[in-house]
């Protein structure tokens, strides 16, 4: 008799789940058997995170609970922390056991780099996961009652590290936001200071010059404090130092917010992995040079995606290119095909950064411009074709009609 083959996915991020979704709908054989290792039983939308941060959406509001996705004669679900992967036993450790695999799909998602900048893992908030994000939302609470009580005449510093994609996004929710949450706190809203630090020239380095200006204007009209071209050197419990052109000045903070510096996963920071130079040692197929077993995708590698039309940083679009792209090519192998699969990114769809609720900037099929409230509305709807994209209308309908029963 045939032993049963064995897929293991580890994450259910938009790459993982993607992945997960797509092959119990292509896979028919009672044989084979998926396993899905995952810190949570349920997945959360990575891309409503800055939201979440602020109290727009609730945390029960960005989660999908995984059970009723799966088919439970075809996928396990098995809520576990991922320690270590054993290429050549073909093992993947975790804080419960040992699973054995044929195929393994990485998509556990990337890190923040504490080691980057002294004190970032001691007094610096993120909202790289939904927990993360929540935590954030309750800080704030806590910060504007400390800024209360203590009756002080300083301004209310809130300071946030990265102008990139994440920055940008939260800040944008943080100017429309925050002037509310003051006034329930009963604080002036003309003692709040909010404070970008950026290390390149401009803000969105990842769009092009024209757009990250717009953006920037967008942030200077609402007065935020933006320091370009400035490295962040250490951060205290009050005060970060920072350097610009030579000069290092210390300046306060009493909520400091980090949305730059990921890394890969630990458990990807081995040779097994990794090129002489550091790099995700993966071919055209997704797959680790010397182990075409495992396919790593998703914000776990951290690498730009070269196309035609220039490069492409991680996003939601390429994972779930990615984690299509993953179940055709385990597909065609079980099959007995032999004939290997390049993956090749396509920029069909939008990349769009939100700067609040009504104004975006934007780049439609990775080339046209867009920006305002156009851009805005179409990030609406962005979202809901990232979600269509994953796993058709039985997930759009579970991720946005049960969003909108935990309202």
């Amino acid at each position: 008799m045939r032993e049963v083959m064995h897929i293991v996915v580890l994450g259910a991020g938009y790459a993982g789940l993607t992945a997960v979704l797509q092959l119990q709908k292509k896979i028919k054989k009672k044989d084979i058997k998926i396993t899905l290792i995952n810190k949570h039983r349920y997945h959360y939308q990575t891309t409503w995170l800055h939201r979440c941060a602020v109290g727009i959406y609730s945390e029960a509001y960005a989660r999908v609970d995984l059970e009723p996705l799966l088919k439970k004669d075809l996928v396990t679900l098995k809520k576990e922390v991922v320690r270590a992967i054993h290429p050549h036993q073909k093992e993947v450790h975790t804080d419960e056991g040992i699973y054995s695999y044929d195929f393994l799909v990485v998509a556990l998602g990337a890190e923040i780099n504490t080691s980057e900048i002294p004190g970032l893992d001691h007094y610096a908030h993120s909202i790289v996961t939904l927990a993360r994000a929540n935590r954030l939302c309750n800080r704030f609470i806590t910060v504007m009652n400390d800024y209360k009580n203590s009756q002080q005449s300083d301004p209310l510093h809130i300071v946030v590290g990265g102008g990139g994609f994440t920055g940008v996004e939260l800040l944008g929710e943080l100017i429309e936001q925050l002037p509310k949450m003051l006034a329930m706190h009963q604080i002036d809203a003309n003692k709040l200071k909010l404070t970008l630090i950026e290390k390149e020239s401009t803000v969105l380095p990842e769009f092009n010059l024209e757009l990250g200006e717009y953006a920037l204007a967008r942030l200077e009209e609402a007065a935020v404090d933006i320091k370009l071209q400035t490295t962040i050197k250490e951060i205290k419990r009050r005060t970060i130092k920072i350097e610009h052109g030579g000069i290092v000045e210390e300046i306060p903070h009493d909520l400091f917010i980090w949305t730059a510096g990921v890394s890969k996963h630990s458990v990807l920071q081995s040779n097994a992995f990794l090129s002489s130079d550091q790099s995700m040692a993966l071919t055209s197929e997704l797959t680790v040079q010397e182990h075409p077993e495992i396919y790593i995708i998703g914000d776990a590698i951290q690498e730009k995606e070269v196309t035609h039309q220039g490069n492409v940083l991680p996003n939601a679009d390429i994972a779930i290119q990615k984690g299509k792209f993953v179940a055709e090519s385990i597909k065609a192998q079980l099959k007995g095909s032999h004939t290997k699969l390049i993956f090749s990114f396509k920029p069909y769809g939008s990349r769009i950064a939100s700067i609040g609720q009504h104004d975006a900037i934007g780049l439609l099929w990775n080339k046209k411009k867009v920006v305002g409230n156009l851009a805005a509305r179409i990030k609406r709807i962005t979202d809901h074709m990232i979600v269509f994209q994953m796993g058709g209308a039985r997930f759009w309908y579970s991720v946005f009609m049960g969003a909108s029963k935990k309202k």
